[in-house]
């Protein structure tokens, strides 16, 4: 009696183990064709212009399917592509992908009042939690100037804002160039050290 309740339990932890087998598997081919088609995908973050949100170092998984049919929100943290973008402070030859917080919709109005970035007249921290954010200042978003984003581009910003290459140097971004959004992170990396300016 006590050998059979001792197989059956043994039976029953090698059931477990091979229904745990095949549901990684499982996940593991949706995570490889999800990953093919550009729903999921996961970045090692190159650089501190996202710090203090993204470090360099950091290991984050971002998605596609919020994305789908809609556009990201402002404040969203957004993968996009280089390609096309013609501007003297933009020359990566191959293109290359870029992670940045989106701060402006097609129509958006962005001007700095003071030290403090509005969009559409409004403060960006009504838009989200820009807490330990301080945008700067400069090129096309300098002070005492405006600019509103035209139809089908969105308007980029890094956190790490007077570390970043971003929409105040080249612009709007077209749409079109948008991958996925910041999911989770899958490992941090170390804390940020002082670096030039960063992609």
């Amino acid at each position: 009696m006590e050998k059979a309740g001792k197989d059956e339990m043994k039976n029953g932890f090698k059931t477990l183990a091979l229904m745990a087998s095949v549901l990684a598997a499982v996940l593991f081919v949706v995570w490889v064709v999800l990953g093919t088609m550009g729903m999921l995908k996961t970045y090692s973050i190159p650089t501190n212009a996202m710090a203090a949100f993204l470090n360099k170092g950091d290991q984050i998984v971002a998605e596609r399917f919020s994305m789908l049919g809609d556009l990201p929100h402002r404040g969203d943290v957004v993968t996009f592509t280089t390609e096309g973008i013609k501007s003297p402070y933009m020359n990566h030859s191959p293109p290359v992908i870029y992670i940045k917080r989106l701060i402006g919709l097609p129509g958006d109005r962005l001007e700095f009042k003071g030290s403090i970035l509005n969009v559409n007249d409004r403060p960006v921290s009504e838009y989200f939690d820009a807490n330990g954010i301080t945008y700067l200042p400069l090129m096309k978003l300098a002070s005492g100037s405006s600019v509103t984003v035209p139809e089908d581009h969105v308007f980029m910003l890094g956190d790490n804002s007077d570390n970043s290459s971003d929409s105040r140097y080249w612009g709007p971004l077209p749409v079109k160039n948008l991958r996925q959004k910041y999911w989770f992170h899958l490992k941090h990396g170390p804390p940020m050290k002082e670096e030039t300016q960063q992609p």
